[in-house]
C-alpha cells in the first residue's frame, strides 16, 4: 500500500512527479504571499477594527491597535516568503506563518464564534468561526513550505498529514452544517447571485439546495479521507475539492463580498473567508502531487 507522506530518495523519485510537486509548493507559497499581504493591508483600514469590535467585543481603541498590529505582522510575513530571500530564510518565515495561522484557532473557544439562536446554540453550530477552521490547512501550508525549503523529510510527512486533516475538517464540518436552516439561509445569497448555482433554486427550495451542496461536500470529504491509505482512490475527491474552492472563491465577483461602502480590493470578513479557500485549493494540489508520486512507486 503506497504511503503518500513518504519521501523517496532522489535516485528513485519520478522526475515528472518531482516537477509537479515543486510547482504545487511554489503555488502554495504564492497564495500565502497574496493572502498575507492582502489581509495585512486591510488591517490598517477602519473596517478591520470595526469587525473586531463586533466579533471580539473589543473597545474601539483596542480593536484599532490589534487590527494594526496583526496587519503589520501579516505584511512582514508575506514579504518574508518572497523568492528574493534564500530558501533557508524563507523556511524560517514559513514556520512563523504556520504559527500565525494556528495560534488564531483557540479563538474558537469564544462564544462569539458560534451560533446563539434556538434551536442552534453553541457547539457544533459554527457561525463566524467557520473561517478559523481553514487555519488548520493554512498553517499546514506554512509548515510544509518550511519542510520543503529545508529538505526536512519528517516535517514534510507531518505537513502532508496536516493538509489532509485540514481538508477533512472544513469539508466535513461545513458540509454537515449545510443541513441546518441557518446555514442554508447563509449560503442562499451567495448561490442565488452566482450563474453557476442559481439554477439550483429553480427545482429546489432553500433547504434542498443547501442539502445538495452538503451531500457533495461530504462525498468529497469521504473520498479525501482515503488519501492516507489509498491515495489513488482519493484523487477524484481532491479534484472535486479543487473545483469547489475555485467556485467558492468566484463568489467574490458574483456577490458583493467586499467591505461595506467599498469595492475591490477591500476585503472584510466574508471576503476574507472566501479568499482563504485559495489556501485550501493550494493544499489540495499538494496532496494531488503527493498522491501521484506515491502511485508511481506502487
Amino acid at each position: 500500500m503506497p504511503d503518500p507522506t513518504g519521501v523517496p530518495s532522489e535516485a528513485i523519485a519520478d522526475p515528472a512527479c518531482q516537477r509537479m510537486e515543486a510547482r504545487a509548493w511554489a503555488f502554495a507559497a504564492a497564495v500565502l504571499v497574496l493572502l498575507l499581504l492582502w489581509f495585512g493591508a486591510m488591517g490598517f483600514l477602519p473596517f478591520s477594527a470595526e469587525l473586531l469590535v463586533e466579533r471580539a467585543g473589543l473597545s474601539p481603541a483596542s480593536a484599532h491597535a490589534v487590527a494594526t498590529a496583526l496587519g503589520a505582522v501579516q505584511i512582514v510575513l508575506g514579504l518574508g516568503l518572497l523568492p528574493v530571500w534564500p530558501d533557508r530564510v524563507r523556511g524560517r518565515v514559513a514556520l512563523a506563518v504556520a504559527a500565525f495561522w494556528w495560534l488564531q484557532m483557540p479563538a474558537l473557544a469564544s462564544p462569539a464564534m458560534w451560533v446563539d439562536a434556538v434551536p442552534y446554540d453553541g457547539f457544533p453550530f459554527l457561525g463566524a468561526g467557520q473561517g478559523l477552521l481553514k487555519h488548520l490547512g493554512l498553517g499546514a501550508l506554512g509548515f510544509g513550505l518550511w519542510a520543503h525549503w529545508n529538505g526536512t523529510r519528517g516535517g514534510r510527512r507531518w505537513a502532508l498529514r496536516g493538509l489532509w486533516a485540514g481538508q477533512l475538517l472544513v469539508l466535513a464540518w461545513i458540509g454537515l452544517l449545510k443541513f441546518t436552516a441557518y446555514e442554508a439561509r447563509g449560503v442562499e445569497g451567495l448561490m442565488r447571485n452566482s450563474p453557476l448555482f442559481a439554477w439550483l433554486y429553480e427545482g429546489l427550495d432553500v433547504q434542498g439546495a443547501s442539502n445538495l451542496i452538503g451531500v457533495v461536500e461530504l462525498a468529497t470529504a469521504a473520498l479525501i479521507g482515503l488519501w492516507l491509505w489509498q491515495p489513488r482512490w482519493a484523487l477524484p475527491g481532491l479534484a472535486m475539492a479543487v473545483a469547489t474552492y475555485a467556485l467558492t472563491t468566484g463568489f467574490l465577483f458574483s456577490t458583493p463580498a467586499w467591505a461595506p461602502g467599498h469595492g475591490f480590493p477591500y476585503v472584510a470578513g466574508s471576503g476574507q473567508f472566501l479568499l482563504k479557500d485559495l489556501g485550501l485549493l493550494a493544499g489540495a494540489l499538494v496532496l494531488v502531487a503527493a498522491a501521484r508520486r506515491a502511485d508511481t512507486r506502487a
